[in-house]
């Protein structure tokens, strides 16, 4: 594809009308005609084509079969817009590993990476798609249609995402007999409509539960199957609900953040579990918004991995503690920031720094009694902060929104006990419980699942917060001076 963009027939005229446009386009209608595709298509490989071409390592990675295209693809997609510095950074790091870890892992790696090497770049890029957002709307084959808001806000659709989520969590356990997903496309529909205009939560949650009722008891199981909303548009009534329905859970999101960019000491990006890396500045701004959030944190060493980890309530006043929000804030914590100078020199930290530094040194034990057939919070913190996501391979489903599996069953005498827990979403769970998956704990840091066929599939378990080459901290500046 590449050569036909080099050959196309606009190149050899440099005559009136001729630009770089026009042979891209002459070229991409070459491509389509060939292989039948749609001419988006064809614009879209060639893109990738002529970006490789501009990555020689990753093309000859391609060609060797180190790498596929998948994985090509998400590096040429991250590089597009760096400087020739970073792009060969981002590549001589990532490139030597790019084929033996998870696609969705390396992309999210190497955007926080990207974003690293150039924060303020990363911003203005943030800021200019930010000014071009809108909501599309398309009819599919099937007749439905699909409704897309491109290019919002960070901070306003993963809020937004949120409090759906909790929203259709409640009217769940309200009674509501419809998947998360089905009932979160329900409030987003009613809330943008009038149909659920001028309703408190509680009220939604009514509705939700009267537009998706419990079947019968007479009805068959297969009648039953499958949730099916009853035959009227409109909710069964308006009238306030009992006060039993409630959201139960804050509707905010786990954000994942170095404690030293909290702080405005650097501009690492932070990452918000199960949607990736976000900038420093949306990063800071998501964790004063959640103002009721708990504040985890997690020691890390050198190489970003966890030393002990916990949970602390204190915090600078202007990340306050009332009002609205929810949800999670990671604080990731290299142990050089819990130095006593380093303390003294940071005042509005100070209290939180010096709470952290006196848990670092107690570290009391996790009391669990390991009869327990359930975790205690504690507990499950622990496992949730070490492991990050679901330990199947290629998951990314947050640990904090899994089941907290036992490797050796408690129904077969498997004690709960840190050892012998890590997060599973639900349906790889059932893979382990129902459809002849085993689980292995090798060590700390590897488990190894072998499937019906007898096949072995390693999954390591990532480093918290891994070390990112960018500029420099600003107190390594201030030393400096």
């Amino acid at each position: 594809m590449a050569e036909v963009g080099r050959r196309a027939p606009l190149h050899l005229n440099h005559g009136k009308g001729w630009t770089p446009e026009r042979v891209f386009d002459s070229a991409a209608t070459e491509i389509a005609a060939e292989l039948r595709v749609s001419k988006q298509h064809a614009a879209n490989e060639l893109d990738h084509a002529q970006n490789l071409e501009e990555l020689p390592a990753v093309a000859a990675a391609l060609r060797a079969g180190e790498v596929d295209r998948t994985r090509a693809v998400v590096l040429l997609q991250v590089c597009a817009f760096l400087s020739v510095e970073h792009r060969v950074k981002l590549i001589d790091e990532l490139l030597p590993v790019a084929g033996t870890i998870p696609a969705g892992t390396l992309r999210a790696r190497a955007q926080r990476m990207a974003i690293a090497l150039d924060p303020e770049w990363a911003e203005r890029r943030y800021v200019d798609a930010v000014r071009q957002r809108r909501v599309v709307f398309y009819i599919a084959e099937d007749g439905t249609v699909t409704m897309v808001a491109e290019n919002q806000s960070a901070e306003d659709a993963l809020a937004a995402k949120a409090r759906l989520t909790a929203l259709a969590r409640a009217a769940k356990r309200a009674g509501a007999r419809a998947t998360l997903d089905q009932l979160r496309s329900e409030l987003a529909m009613g809330l943008l409509g009038p149909r659920f205009a001028g309703m408190r939560e509680p009220e939604l949650i009514a509705a939700l539960v009267a537009r998706f009722p419990k079947p019968a008891a007479d009805e068959s199981d297969a009648a039953s199957a499958e949730p099916t909303p009853t035959a009227s548009p409109e909710p069964a009534a308006k009238a306030a609900p009992p006060a039993t329905f409630e959201t139960g859970a804050p509707s905010g999101v786990e954000l994942r953040v170095g404690l030293a960019s909290l702080m405005g000491l650097t501009e690492e990006p932070g990452e918000v579990a199960g949607a990736g890396p976000v900038i420093a500045p949306v990063a800071r701004d998501i964790a004063r918004r959640q103002r009721r959030s708990e504040w985890r944190f997690a020691i890390v060493d050198a190489a970003g991995r966890l030393l002990f980890g916990g949970l602390t309530r204190l915090r600078p006043a202007h990340y306050g503690t009332g009002g609205a929000g929810g949800g999670i804030v990671e604080l990731h914590v290299p142990t050089h920031l819990l130095d006593p100078v380093f303390v003294e020199d940071h005042p509005a930290w100070a209290k939180l720094l010096s709470e952290l530094a006196k848990q670092y040194e107690r570290q009391v034990p996790i009391a669990q009694d390991p009869a327990a057939r359930l975790p205690g919070r504690p507990l499950r913190r622990r496992v949730e902060i070490k492991h990050r996501f679901c330990v199947f391979p290629c998951c990314r489903r947050p640990a904090a929104d899994s089941q907290a599996d036992h490797r050796h069953d408690h129904a077969k005498g498997g004690v709960t006990l840190e050892r012998n827990l890590g997060p599973l979403c639900e349906a790889h769970h059932a893979l382990k419980t129902r459809w002849g998956w085993r689980l292995i704990k090798r060590d700390d840091e590897t488990y190894v699942w072998i499937s019906p066929l007898g096949r072995r599939h390693v999954v390591p378990i990532e480093p918290i917060a891994p070390p990112l080459s960018g500029p420099p901290t600003r107190w390594a500046d201030d030393a400096a001076a």
